[in-house]
């Protein structure tokens, strides 16, 4: 499936779905709409996948935080609010699209490269459901036991980013009740229910490409620096604290 055939065959989604950061938004009811060197983080993320050709995305937020969306956005791009987490905003996406395949892509993650949504369009292919990129896990990773601690490969493990691009029919079973029941989504944390690892438990065939470091998460006041620097707008001065860097 080439990028160019998909583009006119997904309809991207943009999840807005973050809680205001104390120190971070500004007054903003979501990180999406903090600025970031004289563009909020949500249009350089619209810039993006608008400059690969794809449909008018669909943003989905909380009822909180629709009304700024809708401000900064203007009237033309559509805007739709949920009262309740992921699971509802996902549930309130199937409601309002008709596409067979969609890209979701978490707000926060706006500093995504283009390649990489590139990459996960080019990868879908028959007898595939889904596709992620994915990292390799820097820090050391513990298990809790009742004993204590103990020590867990990090090369078995991957950090999931965006966008995930999944075919309709699968996140119909991934919301189904009996699907979705073992992965608990916590009020108020938006982030416990993940689609794709609902849908890994289920069996679902999900082809990973290789995500970026630039594709981290802006949800507070030192992913905000972090994302300052990868645009060259603030120096790394972590080594003045003897914090390492990590790549």
């Amino acid at each position: 499936m080439s990028p160019h055939s998909s583009a006119a065959a997904v309809r991207p989604v943009v999840l807005a779905l973050a809680p205001p950061a104390p120190g971070l938004s500004r007054g903003a009811a979501t990180p999406c709409l903090e600025p970031l060197g004289g563009s909020r983080l949500i249009n350089r993320l619209l810039g993006t996948l608008h400059g690969l050709g794809l449909p008018m995305p669909l943003v989905v937020s909380s009822d909180d935080s629709a009304p700024q969306l809708r401000a900064a956005l203007g009237p033309r791009i559509p805007v739709v609010s949920v009262a309740g987490g992921r699971r509802d905003a996902l549930r309130t996406v199937l409601e309002r699209t008709g596409e067979e395949l969609l890209l979701l892509h978490d707000a926060e993650r706006a500093l995504t490269p283009a390649a990489v949504v590139t990459e996960v369009l080019s990868a879908l292919a028959d007898g595939i459901d889904a596709v992620v990129p994915v990292i390799a896990l820097t820090d050391s990773v513990k298990e809790v036991q009742p004993g204590g601690l103990r020590n867990i490969d990090r090369t078995s493990l991957a950090g999931l980013q965006s966008p995930r691009l999944l075919r309709r029919e699968l996140l119909e079973r991934v919301l189904e009740p009996a699907a979705s029941a073992g992965s608990p989504e916590a009020a108020p944390e938006h982030d416990r229910f993940d689609e794709i690892l609902v849908a890994l438990e289920g069996g679902a065939r999900v082809h990973t490409v290789q995500g970026s470091h630039s594709g981290f998460a802006v949800r507070d006041r030192l992913t905000l620096w972090q994302a300052q620097i990868s645009l060259g707008l603030a120096r790394d001065t972590s080594h003045r604290h003897g914090i390492s860097r990590r790549g």
